[in-house]
């Protein structure tokens, strides 16, 4: 089948049968800080805990480096609805001094949904709805030890898998990562994954009704670096880009910033 049209195929088959899906606590914020009556750190904490808020929420993690947000964080306590602690080392007994004054806490913080809107309306940005689609991510690794895809019951890439899952929570992207089990690593190979020219990359998405395939070839070099190679198909028109000579974490997150950003309609 031609390029062109087996890439109109794969688009076919996940908009056929794609699924939304609710974003849990999109207005809810964790910071770690030291002390439960140090004014300071809690309020550093809110701070934290709203940013991440309105990365979830508008879908665009560059928000976090907004010229205005400083100033609107500055006034981060008037967005709150309620919050609480919990104590890193809950269970472990208080034996000294450091215990009772720099123990360390979960803050956790929830805030109000009409305020968040109208922070991400003063910066130029609407709220993506928060019933998003499934994105399903197939990132293929070749590294000093070989080739592999990353998936939930494969035993190689917990790291690429671990980092895969933190930074889509960070954006309230639905993520998914196919099981990579028998059954699917003789289905998809490494090869179809890394073109994505196979029909069984439109298959997979189907399976699990993706909304979006994000597919990812990434390779290390003899120096330690990784170059990654990625495919977003949500639109008609597959976007492709590069991230060379750069960390996995850094690769994983450029790929799922822009992919959150493109399928939250954010220019």
């Amino acid at each position: 089948m031609p390029r062109p049209l087996l890439l109109g195929f794969l688009v076919i088959l996940i908009v056929g049968s794609a699924r939304a899906e609710v974003v849990p606590e999109l207005y809810h914020g964790e910071s770690i800080i030291t002390g439960q009556d140090n004014l300071d750190e809690r309020a550093r904490g809110v701070r934290e805990a709203l940013t991440q808020v309105l990365v979830k929420v508008s879908g665009d993690d560059r928000i976090a480096e907004h010229p205005t947000l400083p100033s609107i964080l500055a006034g981060a306590d008037a967005y709150v609805l309620r919050y609480e602690y919990e104590d890193r080392k809950k269970g472990v007994q208080i034996s000294d001094e450091q215990g009772t004054r720099d123990r360390s806490f979960h803050l956790r913080v929830e805030f109000d949904p009409t305020g968040v809107h109208g922070i991400l309306g003063r910066l130029g940005l609407d709220p993506w709805h928060e019933d998003r689609p499934r994105l399903l991510v197939i990132l293929a690794v070749t590294d000093h030890a070989g080739a592999f895809i990353v998936g939930t019951e494969e035993a190689r890439g917990i790291g690429h898998r671990e980092t895969l899952e933190s930074h889509a929570r960070r954006r309230g992207l639905p993520l998914v990562l196919p099981k990579m089990d028998t059954v699917e690593a003789l289905a998809v190979s490494h090869r179809e994954v890394a073109s994505t020219s196979g029909a069984a990359v439109g298959a997979l998405a189907a399976s699990y009704r993706a909304g979006a395939v994000l597919a990812g070839a990434m390779a290390i070099s003899s120096q330690g670096y990784w170059t990654t190679d990625w495919t977003l198909l949500a639109d008609d028109v597959p976007d492709r880009w590069r991230v060379p000579d750069s960390t996995f974490d850094r690769a994983i997150s450029q790929a799922l910033g822009h992919s959150a950003r493109v399928l939250a309609g954010v220019k």
